[in-house]
């Protein structure tokens, strides 16, 4: 995010806080959330995948994905819920991260990941 890198899990977090600041202000009673609009995924290396991932940001209380023919198990349908992206998209974003295996079977890590964001 603004071609500085961070390390560590306070680190991320306080960046992305101070995002969520910078694009709603101080909304206490929703929150900035993603709406994926576009996901696409390949190989990366012998064993990893690199993922990208582009969409909105809005006020909300969900995580939400609408990408045309995507319904994630459990997450409501974007089609139901009514809303109307253009009115409630606070910015846009666009993600690129690569997922590669621990150690352990089945456990994986992000090892690069990319954020950018337009207002």
């Amino acid at each position: 995010f603004s071609r500085e890198q961070f390390l560590g899990q306070d680190d991320i977090f306080a960046s992305l806080s101070n995002i969520r600041r910078t694009l709603s202000g101080d909304w206490p009673a929703e929150k900035l959330v993603h709406v994926v609009e576009k996901l696409q995924c390949r190989g990366q290396g012998e064993d990893g995948i690199a993922i990208r991932v582009s969409g909105s940001f809005i006020l909300g209380d969900r995580f939400l994905i609408c990408g045309k023919g995507v319904q994630v198990e459990g997450m409501p349908n974007f089609d139901d819920l009514g809303i109307d992206l253009s009115t409630k998209r606070m910015g846009r974003f666009q993600e690129q991260f690569v997922v590669e295996p621990s150690g352990l079977i089945g456990q994986y890590f992000i090892a690069e990941q990319e954020l950018y964001i337009a207002q």
